[in-house]
Parts: C-alpha cells; sequence; structure tokens
C-alpha cells in the first residue's frame, strides 16, 4: 500500500468565511453559522438577507473548519447558510479524497494545529501555517475502508457522550419546570442586575511573563464548563509577587468564572482560588444567590450577551455589560433545591467521564494506527 505525502493547503481548497459586521444581521434570510454555532456554546443564530458571493454560501454535507478560538473540524447538516469569517470552507478540488477520511484527519492533526497557534486574547493558526501542515493520503479504496473502520468506533463512543448531552438537557428543562423561560419570565419572578447581588472582580491587562508558582492562571480554555475549575490545563500557576506585578487579583474559590470574550457566557465555578485573564470576569455571590444557580443562569442568557456586546473582530461585553446582565432571583430555597439537583447530575456526568475518557483512547489508538497503516 502506498501512502503521499502531501501538504494540506495541495489536498483540497479552504475557504475563509465573510467578515460579517453586527450591521449585516438580519431577522430573515440565510443563517450566519459562527464559531458559537458550530460548537452549540450558543443557539442563538444571526441571518444575512443580501447578496454574497457564491463561495460563502453552504450546504448540508460541507466540510467546515474553524481556526479561530476553537480549532476543529464539523460536517454541517442544517440546510443552506452562509459563512462567517474564522472558519474555513473545504472544496475537495485538488486530491480524490473521501470525506468522512478526511474529517477523521483533521482530527488526528488538531494537536499539531495548536502548536501553532498565534495570539493571546483569541488563539488562532494562520492559512500559511494550515496549508503547511504534512499530510498521508493512501488510496481513496484505503481512505474509504478507514473511514468506515474509525466510523463505526466513533459511533460507539458518541452514544456514550450523548448520554450526558441528555443529562444536561435535563436541567434545562428542569430549570424550565422550576423557574420558567428566563427571558419571558411567565411565572414573574423577580428579575435584577448581577451586580445587585454579586460583586463583580474584573482581572487586570498584564500578561504575566512568567509562572512560576502554584496559584492557577485560567483563560476561556482551562473552564470546565458548567462544573468546577481547579487549574490550566498547562498548569500555569502564578506566585503572589506575579500576581501583583500584572496588578491581579485572586478569585476566591466558589466565584463564578464567565468568559466576557468570543464564546460569550461559558460559565465555571472557581474550585479553587485563580487568577484569571482579561477574557474573563468573576462573580461573588452575596447571601441572596447560589453560585450553582447563578453559573447556570448565566449560560441561558447568552443571547441578551451577544446583543450587548460590543464587536470589532470578536465579540466582547465590557464591565458595565457583565454588570447589567438581568436574571431571575427566586427564593434562595428555590436555588439551593436546583443547585443539589445540578450537583447529583455532576457527579452522574463525573462517572460518564471516565468512562468516555476510557473509551476515547481507546478510539485515539485505533485512529493513530489507521493513519500509521496498521489497519
Amino acid at each position: 500500500m502506498t501512502w503521499q505525502r502531501k501538504k494540506l493547503g495541495n489536498v483540497a481548497t479552504f475557504i475563509n468565511g465573510k467578515a460579517f459586521k453586527p450591521s449585516d444581521w438580519s431577522d430573515e434570510g440565510l443563517p450566519i453559522i459562527r464559531i458559537q454555532n458550530l460548537t452549540n456554546s450558543i443557539d442563538d443564530i444571526h441571518y444575512y438577507n443580501g447578496e454574497i458571493e457564491d463561495k460563502y454560501r453552504i450546504t448540508t454535507g460541507d466540510i467546515l473548519i474553524s481556526w479561530s478560538a476553537t480549532i476543529d473540524v464539523f460536517e454541517w447538516m442544517n440546510g443552506d447558510a452562509v459563512l462567517n469569517q474564522h472558519i474555513f470552507k473545504v472544496v475537495f478540488d485538488k486530491e480524490p479524497i473521501d470525506k468522512n477520511f478526511f474529517k477523521h484527519l483533521i482530527k488526528q492533526k488538531i494537536d499539531e494545529m495548536l502548536k501553532n497557534v498565534h495570539g493571546s486574547t483569541m488563539k488562532h493558526i494562520t492559512k500559511g501555517d494550515f496549508d503547511n501542515i504534512d499530510v498521508l493520503l493512501p488510496s481513496l479504496e484505503e481512505q474509504r475502508k478507514i473511514a468506515r473502520i474509525l466510523d463505526k468506533a466513533d459511533e460507539i463512543r458518541q452514544k456514550k457522550k450523548q448520554a450526558n448531552d441528555k443529562l444536561d438537557e435535563f436541567l434545562k428543562s428542569t430549570f424550565i419546570d422550576m423557574f420558567g423561560d428566563p427571558v419571558n419570565n411567565p411565572n414573574n419572578i423577580d428579575i435584577v442586575k448581577v451586580i445587585d447581588v454579586c460583586d463583580c472582580m474584573v482581572p487586570g491587562r498584564d500578561k504575566p511573563k512568567s509562572f512560576s508558582g502554584d496559584i492557577p492562571w485560567i483563560t476561556i480554555d482551562d473552564l470546565k464548563i458548567n462544573s468546577k475549575t481547579y487549574k490550566s490545563k498547562n498548569n500555569l500557576g502564578l506566585t503572589e509577587t506575579e500576581i501583583n506585578e500584572v496588578k491581579r487579583k485572586t478569585i476566591p474559590t466558589g466565584s463564578v468564572i464567565m468568559s466576557c470574550v468570543g464564546n460569550l457566557g461559558l460559565c465555571s465555578i472557581a474550585g479553587k482560588p485563580m487568577v484569571i485573564n482579561q477574557q474573563l470576569h468573576s462573580f461573588q455571590c452575596s447571601e441572596k444567590i447560589n453560585n450553582i444557580y447563578l453559573m447556570f443562569i448565566l449560560g441561558q442568557m447568552t443571547g441578551y450577551m451577544n446583543k450587548q456586546a460590543s464587536s470589532t473582530t470578536v465579540l466582547y461585553m465590557n464591565k458595565t455589560v457583565c454588570n447589567s446582565i438581568p436574571i431571575l432571583l427566586p427564593p434562595i430555597e428555590e436555588q439551593n433545591k436546583f443547585a443539589k439537583i445540578v450537583e447529583k447530575v455532576e457527579e452522574q456526568k463525573q462517572r460518564n467521564e471516565k468512562v468516555i475518557k476510557q473509551m476515547d483512547n481507546l478510539f485515539n489508538s485505533l485512529s493513530q494506527k489507521a493513519f500509521k497503516g496498521e489497519l
């Protein structure tokens, strides 16, 4: 079996999406596909109702690669739409390629891509670095064989992951049952601004030049969404002296951490004292609000956040917007009741994640063998 070494840029054409501005958004027309819609971090869809070049149009079955903030590959399955910037549309016009094989190939290359990322607040891989990545291509027949094997293995793995998705859906429906839609507020629950029941701690703007301590330095990528975050993935920590040098404050245990750049409204709880970068805000709860309840309801307000956010090349919320997010404030007893349900669900999700991790390891081993030609 002969495998050919190619550069990604010689395998297919990668077309970056259009830089839509908020002024381009409409309530009708074709959906604008942003990274948040691919990763399901928000379900808020904007539309475009004007003329657009064919190269920015996508349809069911198109392969998309997000190259900024989140680096991943997706197959679009939701009909005609238009593509936002920071996402490549893949056009298979240079080599015979099986689409499913290509998706697994890109997944295999993500770790290599992450080594070439640029930027601090918005990590991304440049088009040049992306095009220059080496890949090995077998014959089309062999591609299809590898894809069939990996698709079946991945199907088994994904079914287990869907169990956790169903638990997330259970929490959302439980929230609605207990409190109603947080936007429409059919139960006429009191509405307050976050600042009315929390203290907001905003990080300084200086970035550490060294990491030699054990107080975790946390970015958006480190957040364990709707759970507790304990440390940076890279185990990068600061000393008290380093914290003072960058004019930061240590976020207390139990604080709610929320993303305010890019994917807005991703929330977690500080599992230990930590320091956050400028992509994040944190809230210290008063006795009026449960931190688990706050974490959850903030995650339901992403539609509001996206409408209120400012934008240059990426959405961001300043302190005033973060502090002014409106939230339902039911009696603390009801909040605590919901928080206990969340904790029970989180315990089950953690048990599931241990099994998922084992299955991921097995799948990754199988994938590595496949791309070495050992299947």
